[in-house]
């Protein structure tokens, strides 16, 4: 392989991006890219790193989400599950994903937000 064919090769592993961030007693993690099998882990430990503050309210913000598999949507329930009654989990989604999550009859366990700044400042319907 010549050094210049190297540019063209293309990762086939799904890019993922995680952060987490810390606003007073909440806690946001911001998460885009495409999560599958491969890279739902990393939200899956970014959720737990989170969950152990016991924060009041979690905010997952999933805008930048391009592709959320089941095993993503599967870490979105664990959140939930694992929050309990202490932290809210509060989900900023972007329409297609918010549908899909309606549509597997997931809306008893989210609350949606359109920003970040909602999900810290509004009171859940």
């Amino acid at each position: 392989m010549q050094p210049s064919d190297h540019a063209d090769l293309v990762s086939a592993v799904p890019a993922a991006e995680v952060a987490l961030r810390h606003t007073g007693e909440n806690v946001v993690i911001v998460a885009g890219g495409e999560f599958d099998a491969l890279t739902s882990p990393t939200l899956q430990e970014t959720v737990h790193r989170a969950l152990a503050e016991k924060p009041t309210v979690l905010v997952l913000d999933l805008t930048g989400a391009v592709f959320f598999s089941s095993v993503a949507i599967g870490v979105l329930v664990d959140a939930v599950l694992t929050a309990g009654e202490h932290t809210a989990v509060r989900l900023v989604v972007a329409r297609p994903i918010r549908r899909t999550l309606q549509m597997l009859g997931m809306d008893h366990y989210f609350d949606y937000y359109d920003t970040t700044q909602d999900a810290l400042t509004i009171r859940p319907p």
